[in-house]
């Protein structure tokens, strides 16, 4: 099972992951660092908008989920 993780460990590679956001805690956000925006004063952004946020907007994360596999490969795998 996956577990929160301190946003200060957070990948800062591009990759998508998952945030509590720290003024709305109830709040999840889809987000991923920029690195063609180092720098920024603003370098979360998130995936379902054009909203940007500080380093410090975030406080817990944690990776995506493995996908369950299709139907596909459950039926090669037999």
């Amino acid at each position: 099972m996956l577990s929160w993780r301190s946003m200060d460990r957070a990948p800062q590679d591009g990759r998508w992951i998952i945030a509590i956001n720290r003024h709305e805690p109830d709040t999840r956000a889809v987000i991923r660092w920029d690195p063609a925006r180092f720098g920024d004063a603003r370098p979360w952004h998130v995936a379902s908008c054009r909203h940007s946020y500080a380093a410090d907007a975030f406080t817990d994360w944690m990776p995506f989920p493995d996908c369950p596999p299709s139907d596909e490969a459950e039926r090669s795998a037999t």
